[in-house]
């Protein structure tokens, strides 16, 4: 890797090699698109926020009961329905509008580049009176953040 920067493990503070794994809070819907005439689920997620990164399963695996812990969650890697109820009050969350997941993503890395993604477990989802989804941002409040930030670079 020819970077400046070395991604260390949340829990054992290792550097991070090919192997990525990262557990991000993610603003998401579900939906239902055509592909080849057949109706298929997809998962649109609107932001994404890496909360923790870790080297190894491991590790994860180490750290999630704390994580369960600080988020007073009840239940944990929730069903892929298009309701299920909240991890931590058990409310039904409808997923086909924005709400929160918290997921662990897995990829290998090529050169600070993501090069595959091998897998996306989601560890909880959160109804909006426990935890209100982010609104995205908008279009005109992209182009201003980046007229702004391509100011501040002169």
């Amino acid at each position: 890797m020819n970077s400046q920067y070395t991604l260390r493990c949340s829990v054992c503070h290792q550097a991070i090699g090919m192997q990525y794994i990262s557990l991000d809070r993610r603003t998401q819907k579900y939906g239902v698109t055509m592909w080849q005439g057949e109706r298929r689920s997809t998962i649109t997620v609107l932001i994404a926020q890496e909360m923790f990164r870790y080297d190894c399963q491991d590790c994860r695996a180490v750290h999630e009961s704390q994580i369960v812990a600080e988020m007073k969650l009840k239940t944990t890697h929730p069903g892929s329905g298009p309701v299920t109820p909240c991890s931590r009050c058990a409310t039904p969350v409808d997923r086909s509008l924005p709400h929160v997941s918290y997921s662990y993503l897995e990829v290998e890395m090529s050169d600070w580049v993501i090069s595959k993604v091998t897998g996306d477990t989601e560890l909880a989802v959160l109804c909006p009176n426990c935890e209100e989804p982010d609104d995205p941002p908008s279009d005109a409040a992209v182009a201003m953040d980046i007229d702004h930030k391509e100011r501040s670079r002169a």
